[in-house]
């Protein structure tokens, strides 16, 4: 009872309460705590000061702006290449305690359409990373920032939810999420959103809600437009928690383009993870 009540609060909260960092144990480096914490964090807009106020670590092509953070760069008049081939990744600076936890996330993004573009390209992800690093440089284009093609199948210790907007050869389509450990290629989940209504590259805000239960050991997805009351579970995938990440990670956000562009932003993010007792 104590989980959906808590559920419910966060959930009242996650886009209406001011700023806020908090957690049982303080401090100023990330480093990873020897005893579980609880950490709670809420960014309901974000400033131009938002990649050096402290609470982000922003690599690659991020930049704040007044409202959102823009993951890839946003059009240039003058030099419309410079869209081409970006990787971007965020991440809250501090290290989050995975398990055995409860995290509950949820935030809005947008993707819009470049005009320097015919197609758009190639989508964003949420991402669970064992640090703090930028993504990998070959990780443009369809690898979403996640890693590198010679990683790929290779790569452990990270978990992403991938919100993809092109068909690559071993894609879906070019509209699905997929959940993805060792491989872009191969996710271990993908589901298409085409019957559900949901584009998205539509331009408008759509609201997320990730639950990564460290009872059931899942992995649960929920989407929806900013609009509409946040849906029934979208995606649902086991998750062998301990064998995929290790008890602390850093949680955020990457998104790329490659010789098609597109414009992915958040627009607001919160975050909260609790122990289990055991």
């Amino acid at each position: 009872m104590f989980v959906f009540v808590f559920l419910f609060a966060f959930l009242n909260q996650a886009f209406s309460s001011p700023v806020s960092v908090t957690s049982d144990q303080a401090s100023s480096s990330p480093v990873s705590f020897p005893f579980p914490t609880i950490t709670r964090f809420n960014f309901p807009s974000f400033t131009p000061t938002s990649c050096i106020d402290g609470n982000l670590t922003c690599t690659g092509s991020v930049t704040s702006n007044d409202g959102y953070l823009s993951l890839t760069p946003e059009p240039h008049p003058g030099n419309p290449t410079l869209q081409l081939n970006q990787v971007g990744r965020v991440l809250y600076k501090y290290p989050v305690f995975l398990w055995p936890a409860y995290i509950y996330s949820t935030f809005t993004f947008r993707i819009l359409t470049s005009p320097y573009s015919t197609e758009s390209a190639d989508g964003l992800t949420f991402i669970m990373a064992p640090n703090s690093s930028p993504s990998p440089a070959d990780s443009y284009g369809s690898y979403l920032g996640i890693m590198d093609p010679a990683q790929d199948g290779h790569a452990g210790g990270q978990l992403a939810v991938e919100f993809d907007t092109y068909k690559n050869t071993n894609d879906l389509d070019a509209n699905h999420i997929a959940i993805v450990t060792k491989s872009v290629i191969h996710p271990i989940q993908v589901r298409s959103l085409n019957y559900t209504g949901i584009d998205l590259k539509s331009g408008r805000d759509i609201k997320v809600l990730i639950v990564l239960d460290g009872i059931t050991k899942s992995i649960r997805v929920h989407i929806g437009y900013a609009s509409d009351p946040i849906g029934e579970t979208f995606l649902e995938v086991p998750i062998n928690i301990p064998n995929i990440l290790p008890s602390f990670i850093y949680v955020g956000f990457t998104a790329s383009t490659g010789r098609l562009t597109e414009r992915h932003q958040i627009i607001n993010w919160n975050l909260a993870s609790f122990p289990i007792k055991k």
